[in-house]
């Protein structure tokens, strides 16, 4: 049986005039949007995991070419409009954290490609050194072998840091900028009877 292709318009409200998907959350009040554990001032608090669990999900079911809006609903006594926009500068700071975050991370996988990189081949030259120097005495396979076997690790995770660390990397950063950059709008639900 085939499985069908995936529709994000079937999962996400969608404005076909703008091209835009809404990524709807549902809140009782706004400090429902960070984590329980922070308590620094609303514009440079840690979003809540879960919702940026949720957040990142979403944003990778999406269409790139897509632009997103995240579209907060909140009860209608909830509605404070500096609150509003701290939480919308919040989001925002969040993001570019996140973004900076992930690039300076990405200079760190650089500098260890280079690490590596250099011990592999170092330990690559020292093998056939030893190899020319010590072909005269007995059992310097083990040693030369051991070398080179520690120098296709070393290169193993120059590919690895290359092909998978870092597009890991780049996506993340992308979902991260892509985030940072929905429009935010805010929707206020009547109160019940």
């Amino acid at each position: 049986m085939r499985e069908e292709k995936f529709d994000p318009k079937q999962v996400y409200r969608f404005d076909p005039k703008t091209g835009t998907f809404f990524i709807d959350i549902d809140l009782d009040f706004y400090r429902e949007l960070y984590s329980e554990w922070d308590f620094s001032p609303q514009h440079n608090r840690d979003l809540d995991e879960d919702l940026l669990e949720y957040l990142s999900d979403c944003c990778d079911e999406i269409p790139n070419r897509s632009s997103l809006c995240i579209s907060m609903s909140l009860p209608q006594a909830a509605y404070d409009p500096q609150k509003e926009e701290r939480a919308r500068q919040g989001f925002y700071n969040f993001f570019r954290y996140q973004v900076r975050r992930e690039k300076n991370r990405s200079r760190s996988y650089y500098a260890k490609i280079a690490k590596f990189l250099f011990l592999g081949t170092l330990l690559l030259i020292l093998a056939t050194s030893l190899d020319h120097l010590l072909s005269d005495i007995k059992n310097t396979e083990i040693l030369t072998e051991g070398l080179i076997i520690g120098a296709w690790v070393s290169i193993w995770e120059v590919f690895s840091i290359i092909f998978f660390k870092l597009s890991e990397h780049r996506q993340r950063i992308n979902t991260y900028r892509r985030l940072q950059q929905a429009k935010i709008i805010y929707r206020y639900r009547p109160d019940p009877p």
